[in-house]
Parts: structure tokens; C-alpha cells; sequence
């Protein structure tokens, strides 16, 4: 079986779950289940960050979703210094992707620092989609649209680079990658947004559409990210649970970057209407 087949029959089985879970799942099994997979997702985290004994990525994988659990019971201004903390986190962070890529492929960073960072953005991004979910006034419908946000840039880059692409995004961290690309996933998003401002009765059109442009250029660098992790790791795909797919990882990368962006926007339009 190829790999475009695996891809396609795994993506077939999901999407159609991940549609129930996000849009009609109570939101105790939300949890519990994006529990689940934040599990998965931190087991491969700790692989990346030089963890080797299975006893340690299993301890390890479990503290982190306690941890995140835990951080549900934190107030709103907890959650706020949580999201100003990755944002901080975020931004510089691409201000170095972009500027100083081959860098950051040599930097040595200690096996504990990557671990607390790996921990730290999987808490945020569970936080941030379990709030989506509970505490957003549209709940799923938000939290859905985020998904499709970062779905749609990511589509939308591999067909417009793979037509179009000619100038690299970044050579040093993903070749594959191109600004042509880029732009094709804006261009797409760009029209995702306008729909969804007439979905979501949105009064800041404008603001809504620039903050959702925003969040899919964001997650773009969570994908470079994550990449970046695997190169420095020497490895292809962050796992093999999803055929075809790689990872756990290998998924929601764009997710780790585009969360707590999306999750900080729609406070603000929230507080704005």
C-alpha cells in the first residue's frame, strides 16, 4: 500500500471523528480523550528531547497531562499569564526561525530544557482548546473553525507550493517549504475568514479577518518548529501511530504554535463586543 493511500484511508477515519469530538462530544469526553492524545503527543515529545527508556517517556507523558489538567482548575488570570507566556514564547521564536534558522539546528540545548519546553506547549495547547470548548460562547463552532484555519493553510501551501512553489521559506529547516506556498494557504484562509464572519455574525469584520490571517501564518511555524525538533532529533516523523501521517506530533504541530494565538483573539473580540 502506498503511502498517498495510507494517508488518504487514515485522514477518512479521522476527520470524521474529530468532527463528533469537536461539534457534539460532551465536554468531560473531550477531555478525557484530548487527554489521550495529549498523552501520545508528550510519549513522542520526550523521544524528541533525548528521553530513551520507555519507564521515563511513560512518566513523563503522564506528568504532563496531569499537569494539564490541572491547570483547567486555574483562574482566568492564571490563564491570561499562561497565554502571555507562549505568546512571548512564540514570537521570539520566529523572529529566530526567520532570521538565525542554522542556529538553532546547532545550539546545544540540555535534554531537561527541551523537555520543560515540550511540557509547557502541550499544557498550553490543551488549556487553550479545552477553553475554547467549554467556556467560548460558540464553543465547538470556534474551536472548529480553528482546525479548519490551520487545515486550510496547510492544504493550501502544499498544493500552491507544489505549483507554484520557487523561493524557499526555510531552506535550512524545511526545504520543502516555499513563500509561494505560503501565500497560497493565505490567500485560502483569507476566504475561509470571510465566510466564517458572516457565520459567526461577527461586527469586527476586519479585525476577525486579520487575527485569523494571523493565526494561519502562525501555525505555519509551528509546523517549522516541529520540524526543526526532528532534525535536531534525526528522525523523519515524530511516531508512527497514524499511518501514513507519522505522528501525533506530525499533526497538531500547527496547533502548538496557533492555540494560544487564536485562543488570545477571540478574548479580545469577546471583550470588544
Amino acid at each position: 500500500m502506498s503511502s498517498l493511500t495510507k494517508r488518504i484511508l487514515t485522514a477518512a477515519i479521522l476527520i470524521p471523528f474529530v468532527l463528533w469530538l469537536v461539534l457534539f462530544s460532551p465536554a468531560d469526553v473531550f477531555i478525557v480523550i484530548f487527554s489521550g492524545v495529549m498523552f501520545v503527543a508528550a510519549f513522542e515529545w520526550a523521544g524528541l528531547s533525548g528521553i530513551d527508556r520507555l519507564l521515563s517517556k511513560l512518566l513523563f507523558a503522564g506528568a504532563s497531562v496531569l499537569v494539564s489538567n490541572l491547570l483547567l482548575m486555574a483562574n482566568q488570570l492564571a490563564l491570561i499569564a499562561l497565554l502571555v507566556t507562549g505568546l512571548i514564547y512564540w514570537l521570539l521564536l520566529i523572529g529566530l526561525i526567520i532570521s538565525v534558522p542554522r542556529w538553532l539546528l546547532g545550539i546545544k540545548v540540555k535534554p531537561f530544557y527541551m523537555q520543560l519546553i515540550g511540557g509547557f506547549l502541550l499544557s498550553l495547547t490543551f488549556v487553550s482548546l479545552v477553553y475554547l470548548k467549554q467556556s467560548a460562547q460558540e464553543g465547538g463552532a470556534i474551536l472548529m473553525y480553528l482546525l479548519l484555519l490551520i487545515w486550510v493553510a496547510d492544504s493550501g501551501a502544499y498544493f500552491s507550493g507544489r505549483a507554484y512553489g520557487k523561493r524557499k521559506l526555510s531552506v535550512h529547516i524545511s526545504p520543502a517549504k516555499s513563500i509561494e506556498g505560503l501565500l497560497g494557504g493565505m490567500v485560502l484562509c483569507l476566504l475561509l475568514s470571510l465566510i466564517a464572519v458572516g457565520y459567526f455574525e461577527q461586527s469586527q469584520a476586519v479585525l476577525f479577518t486579520a487575527f485569523s490571517l494571523g493565526v494561519a501564518w502562525v501555525s505555519v511555524y509551528g509546523d517549522l518548529f516541529e520540524s526543526l525538533v526532528k532534525r535536531r532529533a534525526g528522525v523523519k516523523d515524530s511516531g508512527y501511530i497514524l499511518p501514513g501521517h507519522g505522528g501525533i506530533l506530525d499533526r497538531i504541530d500547527s496547533l502548538l504554535a496557533a492555540s494560544p494565538f487564536f485562543v488570545a483573539f477571540y478574548m479580545l473580540m469577546e471583550w470588544l463586543s
